[in-house]
């Protein structure tokens, strides 16, 4: 996948101007491409690789047949951050009973926990900006899932990076590599509540 690239950008010729918000989103034409607000930027993404979502449909179908019945794991919708960005993540688990109230995205009270499939177009974005803002914004799980080593890890891949805000506020991390089942915390509801998966990374490589 090509980088990212700020539509904002003159080689774009967007008719669309900053200051830029969650709402710049829903008036965008329908198209392949991924836009998100970031920061106060309008970014635009390539659309995902087969294997990128044949990854995505495993972690999917896993969280439908574990999660509580009143849970819902979205893929490709927009979250509405307090600070106006509307950030994509490729998954989230959210608590809303009625979808059609949201038309133009969740709110982030909403949204208890987050995915992001990670390419080489995107890295620096999702595990740094994307992390930060949904930590920001009050959601307390999110799970960056990688498809090949980084600077933190240089074992087996794919490999689940998950930050977990404990009650304290304190953030936990875990890795899990590819190879080995571990129990993985998801957290479903605003009160905290979590449902542990069990997943070995090995089954989100796409194959």
């Amino acid at each position: 996948m090509a980088a990212p690239i700020e539509i904002d950008d003159p080689e774009m010729n967007s008719p669309w101007r900053p200051p830029y918000t969650v709402d710049t989103l829903f008036e965008l034409p329908e198209t392949d491409l991924r836009f998100e607000v970031l920061e106060g930027k309008l970014i635009v993404s390539p659309a995902p690789t087969p294997a990128h979502n044949g990854g995505l449909l495993q972690l999917i179908l896993l969280f439908a047949s574990l999660l509580p019945e009143k849970l819902r794991p979205l893929p490709g919708v927009a979250v509405r951050l307090p600070n106006g960005d509307g950030p994509i993540p490729d998954l989230l688990v959210t608590s809303a009973t009625d979808l059609t109230e949201y038309p133009k995205g969740l709110p982030a009270a909403l949204v208890h926990t987050v995915v992001e499939m990670v390419s080489p177009s995107n890295a620096s974005t999702d595990r740094v900006t994307k992390t930060r803002l949904y930590a920001e914004a009050g959601i307390p799980c999110d799970w960056r899932v990688e498809q090949r080593p980084w600077r933190e890890h240089f074992g087996p891949v794919p490999a689940i990076v998950v930050r977990l805000r404990e009650s304290d506020g304190e953030w936990r991390h875990v890795i899990a590599a590819a190879g080995g089942e571990t129990e993985l915390p998801v957290v479903v509801g605003a009160d905290g509540t979590i449902v542990t998966v069990p997943i070995d990374p090995a089954t989100l490589n796409g194959r």
